[in-house]
């Protein structure tokens, strides 16, 4: 009862959260692109769009005498919009960059005073006005705004997609691995109230800190795949002890004393994953981080707590509904089913000869990794909307029939330079004369003029308003896109250059140089957390100093697969086909393998975890290394196997979503899960158990009884089941 009314509680308190959330977070705190940003926005009321308008006449050309027309009201009604610090547009100044090359399109340049967590604020309101018909004008928005901002609406529409999805499939799974509707129906329910949970979780986080709308996307998949894990794993465990004992009771203390334990340690190694998040200094990382781990304690704890006192409820009715029948109408000894399992044989084949399992799966895995090392680290752009996104369409014209990259070039602002006084405007003009001669520099734009590989080629356009009272800028053109990893090694180039005072460097390629300089300053303590953490929780496990090791190194190898799949399939285009056919950008996104490695590692070691205890426990019980490991295999294989079928669900549902991003994440996890699952778990951390004998169990400060005889010899291979 409780339970039911924190549900209750948690569904009000989550109602709604979306609207709450932001496409964001990105940026970190006190960067330099977002210091120049908010200069030009404030100070200069200057600079490169916020948010550029793609005007396309239905019929005829923008310079017919009614687009014309249209378009100059169109930019009256731009300029009497709050918050609009800024306008250009073809029908006012004419400049012929405005112009489409076949002249049925032109641009309104709208320079917003906003930020990341203000813009849905800000600047939708604009969008709602300003877009859509006006006159013969077709309008539609594009820019780093509109883009995040349609990014943020898609990811709401996938979530709902995404939960349509994956519930019936995934009760589907339960009721086929149960056998029965009611057992399936009450990890289904755990799963969901887990789901409940976390929107209510990320609904208060979003009172407290900026909340990304991604976070709701990844935890509510996360919670429900590890809510639905933990009640598999803690049903089929009752199960088994109701075969050894009469008393419910009992059966049901035994089941949360021994994989109560397993439970926790898996969630406690999940969310020391997810804690890793933390280290970034990025509100959208460290919101999924709060949000990840909230959900995983909560799915734990329904699972220790709520799962257990239904099944007490329940009774003998668990198995009401069931769809198998039992032979005989009673199930097979518990004792007889280790062993003749074809789990079992498996497990057993494999530790006969290791090391060719250990060589074939070691070479296999060693190539899925090799497309890695050709990774490009960039940020997806556009091109991570759906094809029909207007967005989309509109930055697809912009690149078609304009100079896309004068759009988008870096921003580098002087504060306090006087471009009106001799010394000030020489200092400036050899500046950008230096500028301009930078690899991938096209031309470099200032108030003193436009230069080109070092050279002044003639006066700017007076509009721009290059100077101020406050100082000047200068607009730094490439030739390469503004999300491309060449395009922050432009401007790291830029900073380093010599200039005549104070400098801000600004713009999508700052923000992304920024973002990944982050990056790089986190990884490494992100990396050392999840070690020593992940390596201390499984030695509590298995009191053991080698099994931590070896499941460390096999999550490793599992993951840099994933990684591997993730650059093949999403930078280089291979079965893009099979995915619904994505605009293929060349670059991986800088934030995706984070992502990918603090959720897919936890995942995995959710099964090595459920793996180990149960091989510890039957070594504890007197048996072989072989014996252990093979029984183990026996017990947990169908239960991480259909946990890994769970898992693969929710993920594919995540992949069926119309951003790239969350495309990315959901394939990559998915791919991650199914090779622990099936190369890992049942291959080759059997293969490399069997290699290391009784070194398995060595633990240097104490010995047990256990670990003082000798290893048992191997039992025979048990003969074939009967047919």
């Amino acid at each position: 009862m409780l339970t039911l009314c924190a549900l209750v509680a948690a569904g009000v308190a989550g109602v709604g959260v979306g609207d709450r959330l932001y496409h964001g977070g990105t940026t970190p705190p006190g960067a330099e692109a977002a210091r120049a940003e908010h200069a030009l926005s404030t100070a200069f009321r200057s600079g490169v769009p916020t948010v550029t308008l793609v005007a396309t006449a239905a019929a005829g050309s923008v310079d017919d005498p009614a687009a014309v027309r249209a378009g100059t009201r169109l930019v009256a009604r731009a300029r009497a919009l709050p918050k609009v610090v800024a306008v250009r547009s073809y029908w006012t100044e004419r400049p012929i960059s405005l112009r489409g090359r076949d002249g049925r399109s032109a641009l309104v340049l709208l320079r917003i005073a906003t930020s990341e967590g203000t813009a849905h604020r800000d600047v939708e309101p604009l969008l709602r006005e300003l877009t859509g018909r006006h006159g013969p004008l077709d309008v539609a928005a594009t820019g780093p705004t509109p883009v995040g901002l349609a990014i943020e609406r898609q990811s709401r529409l996938d979530l709902q997609r995404m939960e349509l999805l994956a519930a019936p499939l995934t009760a589907a799974v339960l009721v086929v691995v149960f056998g029965g509707v009611v057992a399936a129906g009450l990890a289904l329910v755990v799963g969901l109230a887990a789901v409940v949970g976390s929107a209510a979780v990320l609904s208060g986080l979003a009172g407290f800190t900026t909340v990304s709308v991604i976070a709701l996307n990844l935890t509510t998949a996360l919670g429900f795949a590890l809510a639905v894990d933990f009640s598999l794993f803690m049903l089929a465990r009752y199960r088994e002890e109701r075969e050894r004992t009469a008393s419910l009771h009992d059966a049901l203390l035994e089941t949360v004393r021994t994989t109560g334990r397993t439970v926790v340690c898996s969630a406690l190694t999940v969310m020391a994953s997810m804690a890793a998040l933390l280290v970034f200094p990025l509100d959208m990382l460290r919101s999924i981080a709060y949000g990840g781990m909230a959900v995983v304690a909560l799915s734990g704890l329904l699972a220790l707590t709520a799962l257990p006192a239904a099944l007490l409820l329940l009774g003998p009715r668990i198995d009401r509904l069931s769809l198998r029948r039992r032979r005989g109408g009673t199930a097979r000894p518990a004792a007889a089913a280790p062993e003749k399992g074809r789990w079992y044989r498996l497990a057993d084949g494999v530790m006969r000869r290791p090391v060719p399992v250990v060589l074939v799966l070691g070479t296999l895995l060693a190539a899925l990794v090799l497309p890695f090392a050709d990774a490009r680290f960039g940020t997806f752009d556009d091109r991570a909307l759906p094809e029909g996104s207007p967005t989309r369409q509109a930055t697809e014209t912009l690149r078609r029939d304009f100079d896309h990259h004068a759009v988008n070039p870096v921003q580098v602002v002087l504060p306090g330079l006087d471009a009106h006084r001799a010394r000030e405007a020489a200092a400036l003009d050899a500046y950008a004369r230096r500028l301009s001669r930078l690899e991938h520099v096209t031309r470099v734009e200032t108030v003193t003029g436009i230069y080109r590989h070092g050279r002044l080629l003639g006066p700017t356009h007076p509009q721009v308003g290059y100077a101020s009272p406050a100082g000047t800028w200068a607009a730094v053109v490439t030739d390469i896109g503004p999300h491309a990893e060449e395009g922050a090694a432009v401007v790291r180039a830029v900073r380093k250059t010599s200039a005549p005072g104070p400098v801000m460097v600004g713009g999508t390629q700052a923000w992304l140089a920024d973002l990944q300089d982050s990056i790089r300053a986190g990884l490494v303590p992100a990396l050392v957390l999840i070690t020593v953490v992940t390596l201390a929780l499984l030695a509590w496990c298995t009191r053991s100093v080698v099994l931590p090791l070896k499941a460390f190194l096999l999550n490793v190898l599992s993951l840099s697969a994933a990684f591997g799949v993730m650059v093949l399939v999403f930078q280089q285009g291979f079965l893009r086909g099979l995915l619904g056919g994505f605009a293929v950008t060349g670059v991986t996104d800088t934030l995706v393998p984070i992502l990918v490695l603090c959720v897919a590692f936890g995942l995995s070691m959710d099964y090595e975890v459920l793996l180990l205890s149960r091989a510890v426990e039957e070594h504890a019980a007197g048996a072989s290394t072989r014996v252990a490991v093979a029984r183990a295999v026996q017990r947990t294989a169908g239960l991480f196997t259909a946990s890994a079928v769970v898992v693969i669900v929710v993920m594919a549902a995540l992949a069926a979503s119309g951003l790239l991003l969350l495309k990315v994440v959901g394939v990559s996890l998915a791919v991650a899960v199914f090779v622990d699952a099936t190369l890992i778990r049942l291959l080759l951390a059997p293969a490399l158990m069997a290699l290391l004998g009784r070194a398995n169990w060595w633990l240097p400060v104490r010995r047990t009884p256990t670990d003082a005889r000798p290893e048992p010899e191997p039992e025979p291979e048990p003969a074939p089941e009967p047919v």
